[in-house]
């Protein structure tokens, strides 16, 4: 069959949605709130599938050494698209050049939160606390080189502050140990870190945003309560095997920024953290290389390394 009689029929059987994170995750509560208007304005199902494992890495590739038919499309984020390929020296993908953008879902920040057994109630107080006491304050971590990890190591150096660092396989542990007061803190993404704030479990000291976050509007940034130019935010966006014929992508292109642009789909992405990034396509591609670039360099200064 001809690609244009192809695409014109695509798409006649569901489409699969990787998501290279475990459920109950950022990646895949957004991707499974994109499936639902997703499935219903293309006529076909569109099914998570959640190929979790090695920092994202299993499911990265997945999407890469997927048919380019139109039929897998992948839910990357700065860990997979940006730190990855910096972290990792010989992995066997390039996402830069084995995955094209189909649309920039959105940014997201980070909030340092305490445990509310610390004696520290504000940032201010947190930096002048590290500055006497080098080592004398722990902070977990999704992971060796994770994006939390990284948001808390570009804060030491910009900060000239000395943490420890405790590295754990994922959120949701490290979470729990903040809660319990085993370790002192933890620079989490807003949507999953928001629950716990609101919920007066832990303390917020700072947000890793430019501007203060609307779902944390008291607050601070780092950047306005002691670390000038201090900004780390992620990102999610929807890709495609970088061979996927020219219409499908359109078609795709095209359903996911009628699906972005609706206002309650703002609404419900904003109440999870994430904000609209406002790129097209080949703008998201260029965004996302500057901020590979950047965490690079983060990678490297600090000489972090893959466990």
């Amino acid at each position: 069959m001809s690609g244009p009689a192809f695409a014109q029929e695509y798409p006649n059987r569901p489409i699969r949605l990787i998501v290279p994170f475990p459920p109950a995750g950022a990646a895949d509560v957004i991707s499974r709130i994109l499936g639902e208007p997703l499935s219903r304005m293309l006529g076909q199902q569109v099914v998570v599938d959640n190929r979790a494992g090695a920092g994202g890495r299993i499911g990265t590739e997945a999407a890469v050494r997927a048919e380019p038919d139109g039929y897998s499309i992948f839910m990357g984020s700065q860990a997979t698209n940006s730190i990855n390929p910096e972290l990792y020296d010989k992995l066997p993908f390039d996402p830069a050049k084995d995955l094209t953008p189909v649309a920039a879902v959105g940014g997201v920040g980070s909030v340092l939160y305490v445990r509310n057994s610390l004696d520290i109630q504000t940032f201010p107080q947190f930096l002048e606390r590290a500055r006497s006491k080098p080592g004398g304050m722990t902070y977990g971590s999704a992971g060796n080189g994770g994006g939390s990890h990284l948001a808390m190591a570009l804060l030491e150096t910009m900060a000239r502050i000395q943490l420890v660092h405790v590295p754990y396989r994922g959120t949701a542990p490290a979470t729990t140990d903040v809660l319990a007061g085993q370790i002192d803190m933890l620079c989490d993404v807003i949507t999953t870190g928001l629950p716990h704030v609101r919920a007066g479990s832990v303390r917020a000291l700072a947000v890793t945003t430019p501007q203060r976050h609307p779902a944390l509007p008291d607050v601070p940034t780092m950047a306005e309560a002691g670390v000038p130019g201090y900004e780390a935010v992620s990102y999610y966006g929807l890709f495609a095997p970088t061979a996927v014929p020219p219409a499908i992508l359109a078609t795709l292109r095209g359903t996911v920024a009628k699906v972005l642009a609706d206002e309650a789909m703002a609404r419900r992405l904003g109440e999870l953290g994430i904000e609209p990034l406002g790129l097209t396509p080949d703008a998201f591609a260029e965004y996302v290389a500057r901020d590979r670039r950047r965490w690079g360099e983060v990678i490297r200064g600090a000489g972090i390394k893959p466990t």
